[in-house]
């Protein structure tokens, strides 16, 4: 409040009495103080304040507390992740690895469960069988729960070295963040690293990993085959890889197989209360040049593989 300076000293004293009479008579009448604190907005009421919205007052105002520590003071309106039993999803999935005959499928999901995980209600999916998209295969194998405005994923992500003739690798997500939309376009929400040893077609290999979630920016809308979606939030999984092995060419020296690089990027798009209705999946690589190196190396130099996974039908409860 902005206070006109008055030059009178007897009225100036009269308006320092009246407000200290206020104070007595309405804050403290105990002990005649008031004293202001400083209160915190708490817009999500959790208990925690938002630092960039304050008041100061000898009462705590509605919705306001103490606490200054929320750097997410939010309350979500959106349902990007539309999560409830018997929500179903119908999707067409065509992958195309380059070579071989490009593949259709109709995957169909369907949320049948809950469960709660650390004192955590989640929800999970299953696909029907032969389902063969990406983003299929995770609803299908994690559980799912959203709060204001963050979905969460709770399982694993594989690593499918199998393909190659290894052992597939398992990273656990623990409250993995797939959408954030009070973040930043280009935001990572997640990020998991880790290194594991395979035996792969008699060379022993080091891979190093990182798989990390990264939000996107939103879109007025977003075209699906015929069909025009409004109120769209993008994000991503993205997963990258290096691969080194030790070769002996009369002394032991380590080679880079393949260079940091982003081995699986999955580019996903949620519809307001409908949920994913886009996923277009690039899983490629290109292995460094080794020719100058007396070894043979049993999978093909480079690869590509594409799938998209398109919506066609929904029902939500």
């Amino acid at each position: 409040m902005k206070f006109t300076t008055i030059k009178t000293t007897s009225f100036f004293i009269l308006f320092i009495a009246t407000t200290i009479m206020s104070c007595s008579s309405d804050d403290n009448p105990i002990t005649g103080d008031c004293v202001p604190t400083m209160w915190y907005q708490d817009l999500d009421l959790d208990g925690l304040g938002n630092p960039a919205v304050s008041i100061s007052s000898c009462d705590q105002p509605d919705g306001y507390v103490a606490d200054n520590t929320d750097d997410v003071d939010y309350v979500s309106t959106t349902n990007y992740l539309s999560l409830a039993l018997n929500n179903n999803w119908i999707y067409d999935v065509t992958t195309d690895d380059g070579t071989n005959p490009v593949t259709n499928s109709v995957d169909d999901i369907t949320v049948d469960e809950t469960t709660t995980i650390n004192t955590m209600e989640y929800y999970g999916m299953t696909s029907s069988v032969g389902s063969t998209g990406v983003m299929s295969q995770l609803f299908d194998q994690n559980y799912f729960r959203v709060e204001n405005g963050i979905s969460y994923m709770q399982g694993v992500f594989t690593l499918p070295l199998s393909n190659f003739g290894g052992t597939d690798i398992s990273i656990n997500l623990d409250d993995a963040q797939l959408i954030d939309e009070t973040k930043a376009n280009g935001t990572i929400l997640t990020s998991q690293s880790d290194v594991t040893a395979q035996t792969i077609g008699g060379f022993d290999l080091d891979i190093t990993y990182t798989l990390k979630t990264v939000q996107r920016e939103t879109l007025a809308s977003h075209t699906v085959g015929s069909e025009t979606y409004n109120d769209i939030i993008k994000s991503d999984i993205i997963l990258s890889v290096k691969v080194t092995t030790e070769i002996n060419i009369g002394v032991p020296l380590v080679v880079t197989l393949l260079d940091t690089q982003d081995l699986l990027t999955i580019n996903n798009f949620y519809a307001n209360n409908i949920g994913l209705v886009d996923s277009d999946t690039v899983f490629t690589y290109t292995l460094e040049d080794l020719s100058a190196f007396p070894i043979t190396i049993p999978f093909p130099e480079t690869a590509t593989i594409t799938t998209t996974q398109e919506i066609t039908a929904y029902t939500i409860n």
